[in-house]
């Protein structure tokens, strides 16, 4: 279970290749960076802060030895959610009333039902009693797992595992509740259509996966924030709420954090780009936030 939150992240980066080579054309180089330093404004010790990629294949994790040096010499780890309980997890998972199957007309529930069958391997009556009482969401995790072409790495679990060995010291920005209520405040529809859009465009999903962990690897930061922006779809739709609103949420905790310690800050990649990313949040605040090659 813990599993789905890593892949949660990935539903807010997923956009359009049709947008890949605008994207790439208007790239500002200085933006070419996943690791930023955070200091001035009164800061005694700098921090910094890191976009990850919150699923992503094995060929494009890159993980060096220099930025586990960074994490280690860090007061504190803060991640978009932190110390998640399972059990916890599990209930805002569930839905409180009606069944998945109330979601789908009888076309979409077989279009469904196909998919399932064709990229899971599990059939028809093994499906409907496992994902029953299920949130769309859930459903939506299998679908994007399956646009990955390879195995599969998370770098909060890795950072993770780093500040649990190290005995740092983790917080969230954000707790599960807060995530998961993204997807329960969309309409009925919205939440149908977020799991259509990958069952109808399987193909085009994994070539644009393909192209975002491109990005990713390379460290267009500039661009993968506009890779989310230039989509005609739910997420990119309601950006205010996946993006946008809790880059404004986090910077008071972020600076409550960085006041007189040393954080590294690690959230997915598409919250540090563009004009409402948090780090030029940051910078309206007051702050110096300067590249750092890894």
């Amino acid at each position: 279970m813990k599993k789905l939150l890593y892949k949660l992240g990935v539903l807010t980066a997923l956009a359009g290749l049709s947008s890949f080579l605008w994207i790439t054309n208007h790239l500002a180089p200085e933006q070419k960076s996943l690791l930023w330093k955070i200091e001035g404004n009164g800061l005694t010790k700098p921090s910094y802060l890191f976009g990850t990629m919150h699923l992503i294949e094995k060929d494009y994790f890159y993980f060096p030895k220099s930025l586990e040096k960074y994490i280690s010499k860090s007061d504190a780890v803060v991640m978009e959610i932190a110390n998640i309980n399972q059990m916890d997890v599990m209930q805002h998972f569930m839905l409180k009333e009606g069944t998945l199957f109330d979601f789908f007309n009888k076309e979409q529930q077989d279009s469904l039902v196909k998919w399932v069958q064709k990229n899971t391997g599990m059939d028809e009556a093994m499906f409907r009693t496992t994902f029953e009482k299920m949130k769309p969401f859930v459903v939506l995790q299998t679908v994007t797992q399956v646009q990955f072409l390879g195995k599969t790495e998370s770098y909060e679990k890795t950072i993770s595992e780093i500040a649990e060995n190290k005995k740092i010291k983790t917080l969230g920005l954000e707790t599960i509740e807060e995530q998961i209520a993204i997807f329960d405040n969309l309409t009925k529809e919205q939440q149908t259509e977020l799991v259509m859009e990958g069952i109808r465009q399987e193909d085009n999903s994994r070539a644009e996966m393909q192209k975002m962990q491109q990005l990713y690897r390379n460290q267009y930061l500039d661009s993968l924030y506009l890779f989310i922006a230039h989509k005609e779809s739910v997420i990119a739709s309601e950006e205010d709420a996946f993006l946008r609103n809790r880059n404004h949420k986090w910077i008071p905790k972020i600076k409550e954090i960085i006041k007189d310690q040393t954080a590294f800050i690690a959230v997915g990649a598409g919250h540090l780009g563009g004009e409402t990313g948090v780090i030029k949040l940051l910078e309206k605040e007051g702050y110096t936030v300067t590249p750092v090659k890894f």
